[in-house]
């Protein structure tokens, strides 16, 4: 047989084999794309919520990428490879977009944990049936009074309280679950009635209710409903900040700049201004929440307006403007009263800085550099004085914590020094610290971390399953009280030497942002969805009338 008529040999299996390695790469390189943000997380320690960011650009990328393939090499018919190839570009960009028909629900890091129908408004299912009391109620005052945002100090804290701590013989006692207008306010607390603030529908609410019985008593309404979803931006509708009771009255400032003066006993409205608009301030982002702060017989805000209209004082009874100072734009923290250099100030943390106001006429005192844009790497802790003419600052995006000595020349002038500096602890992203004996208890991240007040070093770091997340803690006696993002209950001794947990409890269904109020044994907690109240065992049972 000659060569010539030797059979042909059969053809190159190449490109069945070829195949293989071309079709294998891809989902193999698909898993690489998306484990890359989770590995630059793990091995850098950044930000939970730039990783996620990485997440969607990753997802992005790789759709794009399928895209471009599907249309160049599937060998699909033309018609149906671009069907295949731009529909799930086309609802990624939509889903961008705000164009899809659902509407997801977000932690505070940007992961989707639920979603609803775009439509859908909870909120304005509940209506507001209740405007006054029949007869004024009454409002008696108590050493275990929680009266405002974070209670009665610095950071939260339930003084004169001691809780029992084995939930198993001594079980959190639920009083009552109700539904509640949405928003992230919390609590405050006087004897037998509590008031925080809430959206139902168009209105924003200052609503007044029974501690024991969970029965609304009267509400103030305003016509105003704040979305900052319009804006691009999460975080949900209503109210962020938590009334102020003092004296026999309620100051609320709600999510639009309206600042409003209640008479505690009626709900009556004393007095009301709408801050923004009058001291041409622009809203923050995610809008107002700055808790109001009475010095002596004055209610001072955090506006942010330019040109000396930043903080803003207001006689407590009559409304009228006391004095205005600053020149920055405020963020998400409150202002917060100290005395450093043996002179009242007050304390407000502003886009990139951190500003001292003399508490008597508001004149800036001094600055110190502290980054952060309310659009972006937005600042919400407060900031915290310890003792010794230092303040503590903390915040998330991958800033850290700080201790800033303040220091007061012979001619009275101030001016501040950084004591320590640390990025890797206490990023309190949506949360504050609480500071017990010489170290700091706080979520970094979210994870519960202690630290050493004095160097800024770490001592432990929780990384529990559920998930702190971004929750709020309550500092009780010697124990830290957790309310965690998804509404999780769970006490943890404050102790530097490790991480103890001593009891946990399930509490509240949904995204949790709002910090809890106690006040004696009764626990106020609430989110956008629900409000309860448990009431708690303690060891040492306060007087009558203490709340409990």
């Amino acid at each position: 047989m000659t060569s010539a008529d030797a059979p042909s040999p059969p053809p190159p299996a190449a490109h069945v084999t070829a195949g293989r390695p071309r079709f294998l790469w891809r989902p193999v390189g698909l898993a690489l794309v998306l484990a890359i943000p989770p590995a630059i997380s793990w091995l850098f320690d950044a930000d939970p919520g730039i990783t996620n960011v990485l997440i969607h650009v990753a997802i992005s990328v790789t759709l794009l990428g399928a895209a471009v393939w599907t249309v160049r090499h599937s060998g699909l018919p033309r018609g149906l490879k671009w069907l295949v190839a731009a529909t799930p570009c086309a609802l990624l960009a939509a889903f961008y977009a705000q164009l899809l028909p659902i509407k997801t629900l977000n932690n505070g890091d940007g992961v989707i944990v639920g979603w609803v129908w775009r439509w859908e408004q909870p909120d304005s299912k509940l209506g507001v049936s209740v405007s006054a009391p029949q007869a004024p109620i009454r409002w008696i005052e108590t050493a275990f009074d929680y009266p405002r945002f974070l209670g009665k100090r610095h950071w939260a804290e339930a003084p004169g309280v001691r809780l029992e701590t084995d939930w198993r013989r001594h079980p959190p006692k639920l009083l009552w679950k109700q539904p509640i207008g949405a928003g992230w306010s919390s609590f405050a607390v006087v004897g037998g009635h509590a008031v925080t603030q809430e959206q139902r529908g168009d209105r924003e609410l200052v609503a007044c209710y029974e501690v024991r019985t969970g029965r609304c008593v009267w509400t103030h309404a305003d016509e105003v409903r704040w979305d900052p979803s319009g804006r691009g931006a999460l975080g949900e509708v209503g109210p962020r900040a938590t009334p102020t009771v003092h004296q026999g009255k309620v100051f609320a400032y709600g999510a639009t700049g309206i600042l409003n003066c209640l008479e505690a006993a009626t709900g009556k409205l004393l007095w009301s201004h709408r801050t923004l608009e009058e001291n041409s301030a622009e809203n923050a982002t995610w809008g107002k929440s700055n808790s109001p702060l009475i010095v002596d017989d004055r209610v001072l805000v955090s506006v942010g307006g330019p040109g000396g209209r930043s903080l803003v004082a207001y006689d407590i009874d009559t409304g009228r403007k006391a004095w205005s100072a600053g020149q920055r734009r405020s963020s998400y923290a409150s202002p917060v009263l100290a005395e450093l250099g043996g002179v009242r100030q007050i304390l407000c943390v502003n886009e990139d800085y951190l500003t001292a106001h003399d508490a008597a006429v508001g004149d800036v005192l001094w600055e110190h550099p502290w980054p952060g844009n309310s659009g972006s790497d937005a600042s919400c802790s407060q900031p915290v004085p310890v003792g010794g003419d230092r303040v503590f600052l903390s915040k998330g995006y991958g800033v850290g914590a700080e201790l800033v000595q303040v220091r007061r020349d012979s001619a009275g002038a101030f001016s501040t020094e950084t004591l320590w500096k640390n990025s890797s602890v206490m990023r309190t992203k949506m949360a504050n610290v609480v500071v017990h004996g010489e170290h700091v208890y706080g979520l970094n991240d979210g994870m519960l971390q202690c630290i050493d007040l004095q160097t800024g070093r770490s001592r432990w770091k929780k990384r529990r399953s559920p998930k702190f997340g971004h929750g709020q803690i309550l500092l009780v006696d010697d124990i830290l009280l957790a309310l965690t993002e998804l509404g999780e209950l769970v006490l943890v001794a404050a102790s530097p030497d490790k991480y103890q947990e001593l009891a946990h409890l399930s509490a509240l269904e949904g995204v949790t942002w709002n910090n809890p109020a106690l006040a004696g044994s009764m626990l106020l907690i609430r989110n956008a969805n629900e409000a309860s109240c448990y009431e708690l065992s303690l060891r040492q049972q306060p007087p009558l009338g203490g709340g409990g």
